[in-house]
């Protein structure tokens, strides 16, 4: 889902609630800000054309480094709980 975020630049934003495709992105250099909607912690990246190959990428079944993978998903499984602890 993209939207627009209301800040003054403007920016789109994609949202997610999928941990392993945000793992995903975030091992390929694009980490995921985390936001609390409606009691779930949702991950929100910037639009734009690399963020789409990316996902494209992963659909597709691409091929990544194993333990380097599971240590995001972990890492952002962490922070969701921690969200969700503390808001």
């Amino acid at each position: 889902m993209a939207k627009t975020d209301s800040l003054s630049t403007q920016k789109k934003t994609i949202e997610t609630l999928d941990l392993y495709l945000s793992a995903y992105l975030s091992l390929c250099g694009i980490p995921p800000k985390l936001e609390i909607n409606n009691n779930r912690v949702v991950f929100v990246f910037p639009a734009d054309s690399d963020l789409y190959k990316l996902i494209s990428n992963f659909n597709s079944n691409v091929n990544v480094p194993v333990v380097a993978y599971v240590t995001q998903i972990k890492m952002l499984r962490g922070q969701m709980l921690t969200m969700r602890q503390n808001g």
